[in-house]
């Protein structure tokens, strides 16, 4: 089962950043503005705030399987939608689209975290979690160079009905599920629809996990929103955006193969902490870089240390959180994920034109670098794993 569920994140994972690809380039040329494309990324990132509260919920109570086929199958309708409307290039209602899928998308993320220790045992998280990564890392490489390999020679459109099949294809391995339910008696579901907050806060890991989450992906997701216009005017062509995400998901590969050998017996917060800011400061430092190969190298390092403490966070959650309370906690890390993409996305749309793209990953930069030093130094340190589970948190 757990080939079956890896086959299906990584085809979606696939499909998602070929469509990811064809419409900023696509978007770019029908706009030939930077805003274009910032608006995608804003459209893509603002309705995942939403999701992954209710969806952390449903993932405990109605099971994670459920979750995850039918937001795969509605996704696949979506992004079939989105290629037609791309085809007659009715901008407004791609946006549309896109806003809708990506809800699913978040809505389902709590359950496919709760579905990894489901299907494996403790001993094989960190291998499954860290070729569950790997594959995101492999789709952002692999599909990115496909598209900027096919885009000279096919329409974008192509590369978007693929990602539709991907999605119908992963809903149905994800039905073939049987995953096994927590063995641990249902104590915690009356515990809110919050249970996981005080959890996440008052354990220096999680809280550290939750923060980088944050700040890291408001500062990448503003460099995303922006980034074919890095390509156009640092490179000279708006195509090698493919080959600087491929750099990307070079990193994370990478990154990943540490948890793949040996799953960590214990996750601190001060290694979380130290891969976070490795994240960020490659992403400043690209900010300067006018050769293609340099600025490569350098997002292949972000990526790297990204994914470094991403996986390790993400083995030590399971390894803390009660089974049917991994919903809910999920859903906090991921929350927290989408609010730095938000905000992100936010901060490019509105400073890229008057400020231009450099400035405005800079000024993110900053701001989300004091708001990690400042969640690394105040607050509860790292609670043993075996305290976490009992508390009886007040429901929220």
């Amino acid at each position: 089962m757990v080939t079956r569920f890896l086959a299906a994140s990584g085809i979606s994972f696939y499909g998602d950043w070929l469509t990811t690809v064809a419409l900023v380039v696509l978007l770019f040329r029908i706009t030939g503005s930077a805003t274009g494309p910032a608006l995608y990324i804003l459209v893509r990132v603002a309705p995942r705030v939403l999701g992954p509260v209710p969806g952390g919920v449903f993932a405990d109570r109605m099971g994670p399987v459920r979750i995850t086929v039918a937001c795969a199958t509605a996704q696949g309708a979506l992004t079939a939608a989105i290629a037609l409307f791309a085809h007659y290039r009715v901008v407004p209602l791609i946006y549309v689209a896109v806003a809708s899928a990506q809800f699913l998308n978040s809505l389902a993320q709590p359950a496919y975290g709760a579905l990894i220790p489901r299907l494996a045992p403790k001993e094989r998280l960190g291998q499954v979690n860290g070729i569950y990564s790997s594959l995101f890392a492999s789709s952002i490489l692999v599909s990115p160079a496909i598209g900027a390999l096919v885009l000279p020679h096919v329409t974008p459109e192509l590369l978007i009905i693929a990602d539709a099949a991907s999605f119908l294809i992963a809903a149905a391995l994800l039905a073939s599920l049987h995953p096994a339910e927590p063995q641990e008696p249902d104590l915690h579901s009356a515990r809110g629809i919050g249970a996981g907050v005080p959890i996440v806060l008052r354990d220096g890991m999680l809280r550290s996990l939750a923060f980088g989450y944050l700040a890291n992906t408001a500062v990448i997701t503003a460099l995303q929103a922006v980034l074919v216009v890095a390509a156009s005017q640092h490179f000279g062509r708006d195509i090698d955006v493919g080959w600087l995400y491929a750099a990307v998901g070079a990193g994370g590969l990478v990154g990943a193969v540490p948890v793949i050998r040996r799953t960590p017996l214990h996750v601190g917060r001060v290694g979380i902490v130290v891969a976070t800011l490795a994240e960020l400061i490659p992403v400043v430092l690209f900010v300067a870089v006018t050769n293609l190969v340099i600025a490569m190298l350098l997002l292949f390092i972000s990526s790297l240390a990204g994914t470094i403490y991403q996986t390790r966070g993400w083995v030590g959650l399971q390894q803390r959180v009660a089974p049917d309370l991994l919903g809910r906690t999920t859903a906090v890390i991921r929350l927290s994920m989408y609010v730095g993409m938000l905000f992100g996305a936010v901060a490019a749309v509105t400073m890229v034109q008057a400020l231009g793209w450099q400035a405005t990953v800079l000024i993110v930069s900053a701001v989300c670098f004091v708001l990690l030093v400042s969640s690394s130094v105040y607050g509860p340190g790292d609670r043993p794993a075996e305290q976490l589970a009992p508390i009886d948190w007040p429901p929220l």
